[in-house]
């Protein structure tokens, strides 16, 4: 009939909305049950998310930022004319400050108080959960994916204040349930959210267990298949600079390295080739006069890194110019902030919405 629109094939219409927005997917859902169907479907959701993050591409990248002084949690498009402006306040299960724990394909980990929360801010879905009683210490998490069983796991390493052994335990998100797997045979010197690079999560730990700990610094990341801590080497020992962050920048692991013989440096290495010591690269060094601690969070443009800059400030740093340029933010407060991207991705585990 006239006016009828033409009945595509369902791999066209699968490819064109494989590359639409999430906010225009979700809108989608309602168009009929067949759309329903295929948004939700889990190969779907793979492809979308694949589409995302081909090639890099920044376009679906946000930024997420946590005040430390309230339980206020909000998104920032980075890439806007005016980012400062696109500030959203997200909402959250909790009316406890969020802390930022972890990131991968588009689901945040979070510790809202005695909690902890999988959430995925574009599409508003989350999975809140307690962890395991144990004694107090110093706590290490972070958010991996299982590839083998699509599924989220989170780990969390402890060091007791008191007499007991580090232990892991792992939670992993389809079966919503926590196991014990062993003890953790590094020091740990910091709490702290883990950075997540091919579902794996790394860490920043130590093997000694005195003052000589800077010089056996390791960088260390947790197996989910075989559920097991292996190694990575660290950027060049000379002078035993000290690893004080580590992020992913770019698709690829990242340090931040606090040098000890100029104290006014701190230099930001990426790995680009992974688990090859010899492709770490030292991308800039970073003067502390234009920001007491800097933490690289993404790339803005070809030679401009999105920064924060001491938990205060979101500031573009242009490599060549060794100048930055501040993204203002309206709320200002002490924050913590991370980089995610939109996906249809369920915090429930595996790849689908439902």
């Amino acid at each position: 009939m006239e006016g009828e629109s033409p009945n595509l094939p369902y791999e066209i219409i699968f490819n064109i909305l494989s590359r639409l927005s999430v906010k225009l997917l979700c809108r989608f859902k309602s168009v009929s049950n067949p759309w329903l169907s295929l948004i939700t479907n889990p190969h779907f959701v793979k492809a979308h998310l694949n589409q995302s993050t081909k090639d890099n591409d920044t376009s679906t990248q946000k930024l997420i930022l946590t005040s430390r002084t309230s339980p206020s949690v909000y998104s920032l498009d980075h890439k806007a004319p005016a980012p400062g402006q696109t500030l959203a306040e997200l909402e959250m299960p909790s009316q406890s400050r969020a802390e930022i724990l972890g990131s991968y394909n588009g689901i945040v980990l979070l510790r809202l108080g005695a909690e902890l929360c999988l959430s995925n801010p574009t599409i508003r879905m989350y999975k809140k959960f307690s962890p395991p009683d144990y004694p107090d210490g110093i706590v290490i998490y972070g958010l991996g994916y299982n590839l083998v069983v699509d599924d989220f796991v989170v780990v969390r390493a402890i060091r007791p204040l008191v007499d007991a052994p580090y232990v892991v335990h792992v939670f992993s998100s389809k079966p919503g349930s926590w196991k014990r797997i062993g003890d953790f045979g590094y020091e740990i010197y910091h709490d702290g959210p883990g950075a997540t690079l091919n579902g794996a999560p790394h860490w920043v730990v130590s093997r000694g267990t005195d003052s000589s700990f800077l010089a056996s610094e390791v960088i260390v990341w947790f197996d989910a298949f075989e559920e097991k801590f292996r190694e990575v080497p660290r950027p060049t020992d000379e002078g035993h600079d000290r690893l004080i962050e580590l992020r992913v920048l770019g698709g690829w692991l990242c340090v931040v390295q606090k040098d000890q013989q100029y104290e006014s440096l701190a230099h930001v290495w990426v790995m680009t080739e992974y688990r090859v010591k010899e492709s770490w690269t030292k991308q800039l060094s970073v003067p502390y006069g234009l920001g007491e601690f800097c933490m690289p969070l993404c790339y803005e443009k070809v030679g401009d890194v999105v920064m924060v800059v001491n938990s205060e400030m979101l500031r573009i740093f242009n490599m060549k110019k060794l100048m930055f340029n501040e993204i203002v933010i309206p709320h200002r407060c002490k924050f913590d902030a991370t980089l995610f991207v939109e996906s249809l991705v369920s915090p429930h585990g595996g790849r689908g919405t439902s």
